[in-house]
């Protein structure tokens, strides 16, 4: 079952502060269930070589499923990584986020949530902070602009998507025995996005997403080719608000095995025509494969060095790659 596209109209209304909440939609959207492929996910990162950590959480109602991602990097090096999937109520959504071992609260929206992920080895509590405005994807698209083939992409990609460029501060605890034996403060510039939706991952067939956190700025794009089409998006975000990315030229040198990206090169077009270069560099790799009976979807989350013109800059640089049967 997928949307139509009055269904996918209904979904574009202004961000507002109860779209920080989890979505219930069958009523909103007349539906008895939910589409096989909906995806409703919280995603958050802070990047540095101290301490880096990768978090997500998506619902997937009509499975009844929760699947949770928590990746914690020390120098550069993954010291946990947490993964697991729990049962939530089938064709609805819990108004809680995550479990006991890592959860996520939101305290104020579109300016604060509160992280925690803790085991017999490491517990790490972080606020994250709204360092720049939140930037809606739909921000300044039309209703002319849902043709029927826009609509064929959205209905594979996610109908809606916000990010936000943050400040990420909390503590770090290394334990033994359940006792701490080391611990540390942080404040790291860190990135978070959610998005609700269909999403089906394996007619993705490429998808290149950067978050580029800079002393002034955080620069993000996202590019998508799927069943032929090509969706580009982004923003370029600093304290007098966000530029929208009209367009970016990617090229990405990778290892011998043609799909592990070492070094990208992005030229980002913004909404006032200005052009801007930005290099990334591979620091770390994970190479995250989702199997399916139709195929194969191949995630590399690379915690990267980006440059702009001298500036230096930390993040992700995402890249994905699609083979099915």
């Amino acid at each position: 079952m997928s949307l139509k596209i009055e269904e996918l109209i209904k979904l574009i209304k202004p961000l507002s502060d109860q779209d920080e909440y989890p979505h219930h939609m069958l009523k909103e959207l007349n539906l008895t269930e939910y589409p096989p492929n909906w995806n409703e996910s919280w995603y958050f990162n802070f990047i540095s070589k101290q301490l880096s950590c990768i978090t997500r959480i998506s619902f997937k109602p009509y499975e009844g499923k929760s699947r949770i991602l928590c990746l914690i990097l020390v120098n550069d090096k993954p010291v946990n990584t947490y993964i697991d999937e729990v049962t939530i109520p089938k064709n609805d959504l819990p108004d809680k986020i995550g479990t006991k071992r890592c959860n996520y609260t939101l305290i104020e929206p579109h300016k604060k949530w509160h992280i925690e992920y803790i085991d017999r080895k490491y517990e790490l509590k972080f606020d994250s902070l709204g360092r720049f405005k939140p930037f809606d994807y739909f921000e300044g698209v039309k209703m002319e602009d849902f043709s029927t083939d826009y609509a064929d992409l959205l209905d594979t990609a996610a109908q809606r998507h916000y990010e936000q460029a943050c400040i990420c501060k909390g503590t770090f605890t290394k334990k033994r025995r359940g006792e701490p034996i080391e611990s540390m403060e942080f404040e790291i510039l860190g990135h978070r996005d959610h998005s609700w939706g269909v999403r089906d991952w394996i007619y993705i067939d490429r998808w290149n997403w950067i978050s580029a956190q800079f002393k002034d700025r955080t620069v993000n794009i996202a590019r998508v080719e799927v069943k032929g089409h090509l969706l580009i998006g982004g923003f370029i975000s600093t304290e007098d608000g966000n530029k929208p990315v009209k367009d970016v030229q990617i090229t990405t040198e990778t290892k011998a095995d043609g799909k592990t990206p070492v070094s990208s090169t992005f030229l980002i077009t913004d909404s006032e025509g200005s052009t801007l270069k930005v290099i990334s560099k591979t620091r770390h790799s994970i190479h995250l494969p989702m199997p399916t009976k139709f195929g194969i979807t191949e995630v590399f989350e690379q915690i990267a060095d980006f440059e702009i013109e001298g500036m230096k800059g930390e993040g992700i640089s995402e890249y994905l790659i699609s083979t099915r049967k």
